[in-house]
């Protein structure tokens, strides 16, 4: 274990705030790695100045710092990465993430007991903006620490979809380099795609703990991938995966399943709307009300969990009437909905 190399890479775009962070929960960990590359994509805050004062405060540290001559976006900098990095292993830690403190010690441990994985992945805590948060996978491929042979990922690929966290996974750096990178054309859903990709050629690793935490912000690219405006945009992707599927990697994906996942992602966008919408309705509904007493904060709280309740009843009739692949989403909400309901049923 000691022998392998890890190479961190963290791709920036006007995230000054968060850069000492991400750099310090990096070198607190138990598992050191050989080097930090730090990518700044032609931010226009305080990122390169907070860079510079970072790598002059650590001097022992193996830090590289690289500078893209126009803006290019997150997967850019992630494949330029990867490509300049020189461990055997990769992690792309986004700078508004959050690691804990074993994170890169078990799963290194891990890859190093199965060298034939292509990847190790864990359980990520998504951080929505309010500060709540709900963990992902809903459900785990596996109860202990394991290793999973691609027959057994593409099983759990046609029950759960895919399981791996993009910001939970540590890759080995020349299986993604022979798979061409993160590929840019597949947008926010990209991390995924390279997973699924790996997982059935080489295999996985996972953790049932949770080791990391993926800031869900308002404006990011993550969320403005599900959005309401972009819905067109994001089944188009989805259908030039199925595409890639069929064609560039039809040796990794049965024909059925390309199908069946293209299905089943356009019925979870569709349901995501959907929730949208009803958060949107409360929202609105909200903010008639300025200052509200301890009657209005109850009468609010009521609303958001009959709003939950209503979207749980809506998708338990769905259940009844739909296809298999209708119910595999279905199923994914309601848990979602679920733990909600779980958390706040007390709380207002």
């Amino acid at each position: 274990m000691n022998q392998l190399r890890l190479s961190v890479v963290i791709p920036n775009y006007n995230h000054a705030h968060f850069l000492s962070r991400a750099i310090k929960e990096v070198l607190n960990q138990g598992f050191s790695p050989y080097e930090i590359i730090i990518i700044d994509d032609c931010s226009t805050d305080e990122s390169v100045k907070v860079i510079e004062n970072i790598i002059k405060e650590n001097p022992k540290v193996n830090i590289k710092f690289l500078q893209n001559d126009q803006n290019q976006g997150g997967i850019y900098s992630s494949n330029r990465g990867i490509r300049e990095a020189s461990g055997q292993y990769v992690y792309i830690a986004a700078a508004d993430d959050t690691v804990s403190a074993g994170f890169f010690e078990d799963t290194m441990r891990l890859l190093a007991k199965y060298p034939q994985a292509g990847l190790c992945s864990s359980i990520v805590k998504i951080i929505y903006p309010d500060g709540n948060g709900i963990c992902m996978p809903l459900k785990n491929p596996s109860f202990v620490e394991c290793y999973l042979n691609p027959l057994e990922c593409m099983r759990l690929l046609r029950k759960y979809d895919s399981w791996m966290g993009g910001n939970s996974c540590i890759y080995r750096r020349d299986v993604v380099l022979e798979l061409g990178g993160f590929p840019s054309d597949l947008g926010a859903m990209c991390d995924t795609f390279i997973g699924m990709l790996v997982a059935l050629k080489y295999g996985t690793c996972f953790i049932p703990k949770q080791l990391v935490g993926f800031r869900l912000m308002a404006d990011s690219y993550s969320a403005n991938f599900h959005s309401i405006s972009n819905l067109d945009a994001e089944l188009k992707i989805y259908s030039h995966a199925v595409n890639l599927m069929k064609t560039t990697y039809a040796d990794l994906f049965p024909l059925d399943y390309a199908d069946s996942w293209e299905k089943r992602m356009r019925y979870r966008a569709r349901l995501s709307i959907v929730n949208q919408l009803y958060k949107h309705q409360v929202n609105v509904m909200n903010d008639i009300i300025l200052k509200k007493n301890i009657v209005d904060n109850l009468l609010f709280y009521c609303i958001r969990l009959g709003m939950h309740l209503q979207m749980m009843i809506l998708l338990f009739y769905f259940i009844l009437r739909g296809e298999p692949e209708l119910r595999i989403v279905l199923q994914r909400f309601i848990l979602i909905k679920a733990r909600y309901l779980k958390e706040r049923m007390f709380h207002f």
